[in-house]
């Protein structure tokens, strides 16, 4: 019997569906965090918490063989840098961005559907 696709919510797909559509930019958890918070200013509270999530979600993702890397170490703690997917990691890229996708069309056609409803309605 087949396995069920993982659903990676929030960040865990959005690390994966980051490194997938760059393949050609050297991805650390700096600049992760980066990318996906660009409203936040560095050496920050905020950013500092930002930093920490990123940090585990891309933890989580080495330990389910998803993403290969270089473990560092800063000031702030251990990080991880020239970040690449694993063969695994593509996979589970693709099928999470399919998936995103998919739901946002679902999402079109709902909204088509309650137009053509409300116009039915006024007639």
């Amino acid at each position: 019997m087949p396995r069920p696709e993982a659903v990676f919510d929030g960040t865990e797909g959005d690390v994966l569906i980051e490194i997938y559509e760059c393949p050609d930019v050297p991805f650390s958890s700096y600049t992760l965090t980066q990318r996906l918070n660009p409203n936040l200013q560095t050496a920050t509270p905020e950013y500092r918490t930002a930093f920490a999530h990123v940090n585990s979600v891309i933890e989580d993702h080495f330990v389910s063989g998803l993403i290969r890397g270089k473990r560092s170490k800063s000031a702030d703690g251990v990080f991880f840098n020239k970040l690449k997917l694993t063969y695994k990691g593509e996979r589970a890229a693709i099928q999470e961005r399919n998936r995103r996708t998919e739901q946002e069309k679902v999402k079109q056609l709902l909204d088509v559907a309650a137009l053509i409803r409300r116009d039915a309605e006024k007639r």
